[in-house]
C-alpha cells in the first residue's frame, strides 16, 4: 500500500470513527435520553430538579421535565439551553445537552454570578410517544400566550385544510398525504399551507398546530419555577433546539419580529450572520402567537433574555406535514397497533432522521452553537483562552 492510499483509508476509518461517536448521542427514546442527561449532570455534581407532568406513560414510568444547573444558584447572567418543546424533536436536542455534558470538564466552572441552564424534555408527553404535540394535542410553542392575549382564533383557511386532510373512514396504513395536499395548492395555492399551518389555530382540539384553550402543564410548570433561577439574571442567552424546517442538516437561528430589532442585531453581530434569520408573521390575515421566546421576554422583564430557535433542517415541508398528518390519526390510541407504531417511526425519522450524516453535522453545529453562546457571554476581554473548553 503506497502512502497515499494509506492515508486515504486513515481519513476513512477517522471519519467512521467521528460518525460513530456522533450518532452515539443520539438516544432511542424519552427514557434512555433522560437517563443519559441525568447521568451526565450527575457527574458534574449539578443541581437537579423535576416538574411532573400527569400524563400517560408508555411503561408507566413518571414523565418529567427536567432542569440541571450548572454554576450560581441565582446567577446574574445565564446560557439557557432547552429541548422537546415540541416532543418528538427532544430525541436531537437532548443529544446535543447529553453530548455538551459529557465533554465538559468535571472542573470546568462558570464564573461568578453565572450558569448554565439545562431544560430538558419540555414536552416528555409528545417525547415519550414520539408524538409533536402534548398530551391534549397542543403544541407548545403556540401555547405560551402573553397576558393579554386569548386562546381563540384560526386563520381563515384553517377549516378548509382540516376538512381535507383528516380522514374520517377507516383508518389504511395509507392516508394518500400528496394527492391531498396537491388538491389544496391548486384550490389555494402553495402559499396558503405557509399561512394557514405552521401559524397556529385555537379552534380545532383534533387538528395540527393547536395551540390549545388554556396554558398548559408545562407552560404553567415552566411559569412557576424559572423564576426561582432567573429572578435576578440582567443577560440570559437561551438557545430552543428544534428541528424539521429548513435545508438538509443546515442550522437557523431563527428570531422573531417580536423579539425587537435590537435582539435580531444581537444575534447578527455575534452568530453567523448567515445562520440568523428573522421569522416574520407568514401571513397579515393572522398573528402568529404563543411562542416562546416572547413569553420568557415577558416573564423576565428586567433581563436583557436573548432567545432564539436553532432549527435545523430535515424533509422537504410536504413530507414534515404529511407525517404530520399521519401520525394525528393515531392520536388516541396509545396501545400496540402496528399501524400507529409505524406511524410514529416515520415521524421521528421525519425530525430526527436516522442518517448519521445528518446527525454528526447537526450534532456539532449545536455544540458549537453552545460554545459560541459561552465565549460571547463570559470571554474576559483580556484573555486568549474560551470562556469554555471540551475534550
Amino acid at each position: 500500500m503506497n502512502g497515499a492510499s494509506a492515508n486515504v483509508d486513515s481519513h476513512a476509518a477517522q471519519l467512521r470513527e467521528e460518525l460513530l461517536e456522533a450518532t452515539s448521542y443520539f438516544s432511542a427514546d424519552y427514557f434512555s435520553a433522560r437517563e443519559r442527561f441525568l447521568a451526565a449532570s450527575t457527574r458534574l455534581g449539578l443541581e437537579h430538579h423535576a416538574l411532573p407532568i400527569h400524563a400517560p406513560s408508555p411503561s408507566a414510568e413518571p414523565l418529567t421535565i427536567d432542569i440541571t444547573v450548572a454554576g450560581a444558584a441565582k446567577p446574574r447572567s445565564a446560557i439557557v439551553l432547552s429541548s422537546g418543546v415540541h416532543g418528538v424533536e427532544g430525541l436531537f436536542g437532548s443529544a446535543v445537552q447529553s453530548a455538551f455534558l459529557e465533554q465538559l470538564s468535571p472542573h470546568w466552572q462558570p464564573p461568578n454570578d453565572a450558569a448554565f441552564i439545562f431544560i430538558h424534555a419540555i414536552n416528555p408527553f409528545g417525547f415519550a410517544w414520539r408524538r409533536r404535540f402534548n398530551e391534549d394535542n397542543i403544541d407548545l410553542n403556540r401555547n405560551f400566550l402573553l397576558a393579554e392575549e386569548k386562546f381563540s382564533g384560526s386563520p381563515p383557511l384553517s377549516s378548509a385544510f382540516r376538512s381535507v386532510m383528516k380522514p374520517t373512514g377507516p383508518k389504511t396504513r395509507y392516508g394518500f398525504w400528496s394527492a391531498r395536499m396537491a388538491m389544496l395548492a391548486l384550490r389555494h395555492g402553495i402559499q396558503s399551507f405557509w399561512e394557514t399551518l405552521p401559524v397556529g389555530q385555537y379552534d380545532y382540539p383534533d387538528w395540527l398546530y393547536f395551540g390549545g384553550h388554556a396554558p398548559t402543564q408545562s407552560s404553567r410548570a415552566l411559569e412557576s419555577f424559572l423564576p426561582t433561577l432567573l429572578d435576578e439574571a440582567r443577560e440570559v442567552v437561551h438557545l430552543d433546539f428544534h428541528t424539521g424546517l429548513g435545508r438538509w442538516a443546515e442550522c437557523e437561528l431563527l428570531v422573531s419580529e417580536c423579539e425587537g430589532g435590537d435582539s435580531c442585531e444581537w444575534w447578527l453581530e455575534h452568530f453567523d450572520a448567515k445562520m440568523v434569520r428573522k421569522l416574520k408573521s407568514f401571513t397579515r390575515a393572522y398573528e402568529i402567537r404563543g411562542g416562546f421566546g416572547p413569553w420568557l421576554r415577558a416573564l423576565f422583564p428586567d433581563a436583557k433574555y436573548r432567545y432564539t430557535t436553532a432549527e435545523f433542517g430535515t424533509y422537504s415541508p410536504m413530507r414534515v406535514i404529511g407525517a404530520l398528518a399521519d401520525e394525528l390519526r393515531w392520536r388516541c390510541d396509545l396501545g400496540e397497533d402496528p399501524l400507529a407504531l409505524t406511524s410514529r417511526e416515520r415521524l421521528a425519522d421525519t425530525f430526527v432522521p436516522r442518517s448519521r450524516s445528518w446527525r454528526t453535522k447537526t450534532l456539532h453545529t449545536g455544540i458549537s452553537l453552545v460554545q459560541r453562546a459561552a465565549n460571547i457571554l463570559w470571554h474576559p476581554a483580556n484573555s486568549q483562552r474560551p470562556a469554555i473548553a471540551l475534550h
